[in-house]
């Protein structure tokens, strides 16, 4: 199981990196396309727009809906303590073609006892149904046994109850099921407290 979850990080952990690297080149690539007028390119693409790749980019990629509310199941992993399972909601409301703001919550069981509350924000860079996530928002952390975060001030004994400013990175590919629902299994990075947190799994997605 151990090895497993390692396998999953790293690869999790390049195609976060892939993706942080690739998001600015489709974007500025966006915005410095050369303009094509519609007598030389033919009609202009229905509902949609076209990528610099010449590929149309429209709300097949995103769907055509203003909000999105999701169910997120996964696990949390944290240095010095197992791999717990993590469950969370998700909202998103599309300001954009390619761009969504929002709101999250996750909570780690177990022996970590972490809720997470970030407003977030999502950009879809045209490359198939993949989507970046950033947020920044606060871990609410209850009192454990002496490791993790913040270590007990006496030995073995629970830390305190305390509250961490956290950011998030992600990144997650939307697999379309029927009209309005979908998967979206998402690896995340959280950078709380000096640490490096991972985060990834699953969530179900409902468009409306």
């Amino acid at each position: 199981m151990e090895e497993l979850v390692a396998i999953f990080r790293s690869v999790g952990a390049g195609f976060l990196a892939s993706a942080i690297l690739v998001a600015p080149a489709v974007v500025f690539g966006d915005e410095e396309a050369p303009h094509i007028d519609e007598a030389d390119h033919g009609a202009s693409v229905e509902h949609g727009e076209e990528d610099v790749h010449g590929e149309e980019f429209s709300a097949h990629n995103i769907r055509d809906f203003k909000n999105e509310v999701a169910v997120f199941l996964g696990a949390t992993e944290e240095s010095g303590h197992d791999t717990e399972f993590t469950w969370g909601f998700d909202y998103k409301r599309r300001i954009a073609d390619r761009w969504a703001v929002g709101l999250l919550f996750d909570y780690a069981g177990g022996e970590l006892r972490n809720a997470i509350v970030a407003p977030s924000i999502s950009y879809w860079p045209g490359l198939g149904n993949l989507q970046l996530l950033a947020a920044a928002g606060v871990e609410y952390h209850n009192g454990r046994s002496a490791g993790g975060h913040e270590k007990a001030d006496h030995g073995g004994e629970a830390d305190r109850d305390e509250t961490y400013f956290l950011v998030r990175l992600g990144v997650g590919h939307d697999f379309h099921i029927g009209e309005s629902f979908g998967l979206v299994p998402q690896v995340n990075l959280d950078f709380v407290n000096n640490e490096e947190v991972w985060v990834y799994g699953v969530a179900v997605t409902y468009g409306f």
